[in-house]
């Protein structure tokens, strides 16, 4: 018995399983089929032997009795199936609209915005002329973290209740996942027309909003593309309508701005050049140059800068200011980091057994690098590694990378003066240069920027800032270094006010490596006039 009870509820498990899926379905209508059909055909003969006693009656019923099974049983098949249809259109219209229709506002989405769009550009109305319009609310993902998703899910409904009344019959409204899309007939909107649309826009948009007593101020970025001038499909509208987003988004928000082809090209050889600095760091095709730090009272070099450089296959030499900043914007600013704390750890290394065992080299550390975790971890592995004596190099960071999040930048400055590197802080003079620096950051040297030495001579204020850093300096017991020192009187001036070290074309213009071991080995003046045909 407990068998039997075993085996039946294993098989409502298998038929609860099997239960909805087509073939399975198909086979159980198959089986009721041929169930009925026998037992129509087993018992029907009976049935009506028992009614009809002639034998030509008999037959003439025969013929009734299967008319009237095949009209049941398609009757019934045609109940059956149409219920069956009805709930599958029902289905698919229901995914149909889930897939093209935004639930939230019950706007098109972006996906049927496009087939609306292609399809009628396939049409070739030479006559047709529209603006695709990109809307997206401005640090709108804050409002989802900080506040929850309910809220903006609020949010993005009321505001789309609010600009549903400004859309005109022959104009299409979109869902955009954070944001909007517009798509505005421009023979109804010429420009000065769309502009003023815009405005509307952006007023109903800048409101304060009320959610669940949570009072929210918003703003909004537009961009406009133009069809055909901007792209001929959507596809190519879309990126241009989100290049113009991208475009403003670099000046500001809240405003609207129409695509331009020269931004996006920009764009484009901005990711070219992304891409091709990301092969370079894998290959470690990127190069390091050498500016010398003197020390000016008996004209002996006691350190040398490593600057990095690099020669893009495409567009040839590129500044650093151009292909840092990028890469600090993508991310790739850490393996730069990487690759210029390597290579300087194994050239102090090879240096530690040469001529240049005294030589410092110093390097600069990005705003991103001093905060990254990681990148510790991994000078501390490099250390460790090639046994290398660390006071003999320098890290160079800048106010902007200590401004940028200046506890962990104080937590890892420490960490690295742990691990025994000199700290110095860099271009002092061109950002906020707060005296507070000075007191609380573990640094030992301080790099006056070149903007007060270019002006040294010719403005007496700026002369007596720079005669008080320099007296500061020395009353806190820290090592002064002057960068940009292009001539003679720069120098006489910085050494009557007893300052020792300096750096500049003056004393030397960034070189290869090769041209280091000259400088330092030779004459200071033969090897100084060969350096500047290397300049780099």
């Amino acid at each position: 018995m407990k068998r039997l009870l075993g085996l039946i509820q294993h098989l409502n498990r298998k038929r609860l399983s099997l239960q909805g899926k087509p073939f399975f379905e198909a086979f159980r209508f198959l089986i009721i089929y041929l169930i009925i059909g026998i037992v129509w055909i087993m018992w029907s003969d009976h049935w009506l032997a028992a009614i009809v006693d002639d034998y030509s009656a008999f037959i003439k019923m025969q013929t009734y009795k299967g008319w009237f099974y095949v009209i049941t049983s398609g009757l019934l098949f045609f109940i059956i199936l149409k219920s069956r249809l009805t709930l599958l259109k029902v289905l698919s219209d229901r995914l149909i609209h889930q897939a093209t229709y935004d639930p939230l506002t019950q706007l098109p989405n972006r996906n049927k915005l496009s087939q609306m769009i292609d399809q009628m550009i396939s049409y070739k109305n030479p006559e047709d002329n529209f603006a695709l319009i990109c809307m997206d609310f401005d640090d709108f993902s804050n409002v989802n973290e900080l506040l929850g998703y309910h809220i903006g899910d609020q949010l993005i409904a009321s505001i789309a209740d609010r600009i549903k009344p400004l859309i005109s019959e022959d104009d299409i409204m979109g869902r955009d996942s954070d944001g909007f899309l517009f798509l505005m007939d421009m023979k109804i909107y010429p420009d000065n027309q769309l502009i003023n649309f815009l405005e509307e826009i952006k007023k109903c948009v800048n409101q304060s909003w009320n959610i669940e007593n949570q009072i929210l101020f918003m703003t909004c970025t537009m961009g406009v593309a133009r069809y055909p001038i901007n792209g001929d499909n959507f596809a190519d509208l879309y990126k241009a309508a989100n290049a113009a987003i991208h475009q403003l988004k670099e000046k500001g928000k809240n405003d609207y701005h129409f695509f331009t082809p020269s931004f996006h090209l920009q764009r484009l050889e901005r990711v070219t050049m992304m891409n091709e600095l990301r092969k370079s760091i894998d290959n470690r095709d990127l190069n390091l140059v050498f500016q010398p730090i003197y020390q000016m009272i008996e004209n002996k070099i006691i350190g040398f800068e490593a600057l990095i450089r690099w020669k893009s296959p495409t567009f040839g030499q590129v500044s650093p200011s151009i292909f840092i900043e990028y890469s600090e914007n993508t991310g790739l600013i850490h393996l730069i980091d990487e690759f210029v704390f390597e290579s300087v750890i194994k050239l102090s290394k090879e240096w530690s057994q040469n001529e240049l065992k005294d030589i410092i080299i110093s390097l600069n550390l990005s705003a991103k690098g001093l905060a990254n975790a990681q990148l510790m971890s991994k000078v501390q592995s490099l250390v460790h590694q090639y046994q290398i004596d660390t006071s003999h190099i320098q890290i160079e960071v800048t106010e902007t990378a200590l401004i940028a999040n200046f506890d962990v930048a104080i937590e890892n400055l420490r960490f690295l003066g742990d691990l025994g590197f000199s700290i110095a802080l860099d271009d002092f003079g061109s950002g906020y240069s707060s005296l507070t620096y000075l007191r609380t950051l573990p640094i030992d040297i301080l790099k006056i920027d070149r903007t007060f030495t270019k002006n040294i001579g010719q403005d007496d204020k700026q002369d007596m800032i720079l005669e008080a850093i320099i007296n500061l300096a020395d009353e806190l017991d820290l090592k002064l270094v002057i960068e940009g020192i292009e001539n003679v009187e720069q120098r006489d001036f910085l050494l009557k006010n007893k300052c020792l070290y300096g750096q500049g074309y003056f004393f030397g213009y960034p070189m290869e490596l090769k041209n280091v071991y000259t400088l330092v080995i030779n004459d200071f003046k033969e090897a100084n006039s060969k350096n500047k045909s290397d300049m780099l």
